[in-house]
C-alpha cells in the first residue's frame, strides 16, 4: 500500500468534515438528552429544537465543500463518461465557472440576510438567539464551498483534474459472499 503525504489542503478539509461530525454528535445528544427528559421527567427541553436546527445548518453548509472536494457529492455521468477527455475537461471547466458564479450570488445575497438579520436583532421565537449567528453559516458554507470549486478549477486548468476510467467501474472487489 502507497504511502500518501497529505497536503495542507487535504487536512482542511477533514477538518471541515470533523467539525461537521461533531456538529452531528452534538445534536445526537442534544435530541437524545430532549427525549429522556420528555420521557421520564415530562420536561422538554426547548432550546434543543432551536438549537439542533441551527446546527443541521451548519452541519450542511460546512460539510457541502470538503465533500465537493472529496468528490463526495453524486453526479450523473451517463453523457460525460462518453465525451473526449478533452471535451469532458472543457465541460467540467465550464460548469465549475457556472457554479462559482452562482455561489457569488447566493453568497452575496445570504450575507445581505444575515447582516439585515444583525442590524435589526432579529431573534429565534422560542429562545430568543440572535439568528445573525445560525444565518451566518449559510454564506460561510458558500464561500467553501466556492473555495473548493476554484481549487477544482485550477486543477482542471493544469490537467490534474479528475480522472474519469473509461467503461463501468469494477466492483468486484466490493461483493462478498
Amino acid at each position: 500500500m502507497e504511502s500518501h503525504q497529505r497536503t495542507g489542503l487535504e487536512r482542511f478539509s477533514e477538518g471541515a468534515i470533523l467539525i461537521s461530525g461533531m456538529g452531528i454528535l452534538a445534536m445526537s445528544l442534544m435530541v437524545s438528552y430532549d427525549v429522556l427528559m420528555r420521557f421520564f421527567l415530562d420536561d422538554p427541553q426547548l432550546f434543543v429544537d432551536e438549537l439542533t436546527s441551527f446546527l443541521l445548518v451548519a452541519v450542511i453548509f460546512l460539510g457541502t465543500g470538503p465533500t465537493f472536494y472529496k468528490g463526495g457529492h453524486i453526479r450523473v455521468d451517463l453523457v460525460t463518461n462518453r465525451l473526449k477527455p478533452k471535451n469532458r475537461s472543457l465541460l467540467r471547466v465550464i460548469t465549475l465557472f457556472i457554479g462559482i458564479a452562482l455561489l457569488g450570488i447566493i453568497t452575496y445575497e445570504t450575507m445581505v440576510s444575515t447582516l439585515v438579520a444583525f442590524r435589526t436583532g432579529r431573534l429565534s421565537a422560542v429562545m430568543g438567539y440572535p439568528l445573525w449567528i445560525a444565518m451566518l453559516f449559510i454564506p460561510s458554507g458558500l464561500v467553501l464551498m466556492a473555495f473548493f470549486m476554484v481549487v477544482e478549477l485550477i486543477k482542471e486548468k493544469r490537467g490534474k483534474g479528475e480522472r474519469v476510467q473509461e467503461g463501468p467501474p469494477d466492483i468486484s472487489g466490493e461483493i462478498s459472499h
